[in-house]
């Protein structure tokens, strides 16, 4: 089960969160009040970025890689950039209150994640990860320009919908990926 999706940013300083969607609960938030659950969720969310993009920075400088590169790859070939992949244990009461596992790909200034719990299948979460980029970045447009995340965050929800329902992991093949890119496109166009 997918906790939550997030999409981020992976500027040198601090992260700032673009997108998240919620799937599951957590019971550690049960005892906070309603008006102080938006804000202890967002809070949590915001920790969990905080620790991918770190781990993301060191990575950054350890290969040498260039996040100019990657920015100028998107623009004049139009394609997606290599990302970089990782999982980052978020250990528990930190900021949850179980153990989960964040899978993410990260390239140019916008990391994507999935937020898991422990035991989940992590190639399936990349899988469903990389596709939903794809389709992010076809519909929407975030590698090259991360603030449409904040404009467009119907589309960002259509396109969750359809491949990550209800925090569903799914195995999916080439013709079910086709016939949820012909569904997703006559929603988004509509």
């Amino acid at each position: 089960m997918v906790h939550a999706f997030l999409i981020h940013t992976l500027i040198p300083g601090s992260t700032k969160l673009l997108y998240h969607q919620i799937y599951a609960q957590d019971s550690q938030l049960s005892h906070v009040s309603d008006n102080g659950v938006i804000g202890e969720r967002k809070r949590c969310l915001v920790e969990c970025a905080a620790q991918v993009h770190s781990e993301y920075q060191f990575r950054r400088a350890v290969l040498g890689r260039s996040v100019e590169d990657d920015v100028q790859r998107i623009h004049s070939e139009d394609t997606l950039p290599e990302f970089e992949l990782g999982y980052t244990r978020l250990e528990k009461d930190s900021p949850f209150n179980t153990e989960k596992i964040a899978v993410w790909l990260g390239a140019g200034y916008t990391c994507f994640t999935l937020i898991c719990e422990k035991t989940e299948n992590r190639m399936l979460a990349e899988t469903v990860l990389k596709t939903l980029i794809r389709f992010l970045q076809q519909h929407v447009g975030l590698l090259t320009s991360p603030t449409e995340a904040c404009t467009k965050p119907e589309r960002i929800s259509v396109i969750l919908d359809k491949f990550l329902p209800q925090g569903n992991l799914l195995f999916m093949n080439h013709r079910v990926i086709r016939q949820l890119e012909k569904e997703t496109e006559s929603i988004i166009k509509q």
